[in-house]
């Protein structure tokens, strides 16, 4: 299955509230490791002097235990491929992962627009990856990984 070009993304906008949100997180199939491209994060805040949004990638040995709204499906970006992605992901965590995740990567972003995250990693068998947000001042928001497994 090597080389399948795979994108998985937020269903719909989900509002961050003012505490630490988990927007996406994917988690590579036991016996199938992913490689992450890229991350990518957009923004619908009104206000330009607003609060900037702590982006975070998080890196954890295994699936959080949180409490996801739902999960997403990972799509085959390859036309007529008929590989089926073995990876999964959720989203829109009511209550945040715990464990021992690690953040791998972090910035301010301004909340008016979008992010690439230039970061490139292994997603391990077996083991996630999320995308989470904290800021003081809600705003809508939608997440994405770009991979291959």
């Amino acid at each position: 299955m090597a080389g399948t070009s795979l994108s998985v993304w937020n269903s719909a906008a989900i509002n961050s509230g003012t505490a630490t949100k988990t927007l996406l997180e994917l988690t590579a199939h036991a016996n199938v490791a992913a490689f992450v491209k890229n991350g990518v994060i957009s923004f619908d805040g009104t206000t330009n002097t607003g609060p900037k949004v702590l982006v975070e990638m998080v890196r954890s040995k295994t699936a959080a235990t949180g409490t996801a709204a739902g999960t997403v499906p990972v799509v085959n970006d390859n036309e007529g491929d008929p590989e089926t992605a073995q990876c999964t992901a959720r989203e829109n965590f009511s209550a945040e992962p715990t464990g021992s995740g690690v953040v791998i990567y972090k910035r301010l972003v301004h909340p008016q627009g979008d992010f690439t995250l230039p970061k490139r990693c292994k997603v391990k068998k077996g083991t996630t990856l999320a995308i989470r947000v904290t800021v003081s001042t809600a705003v809508n928001c939608i997440a994405g990984f770009e991979l291959e497994e």
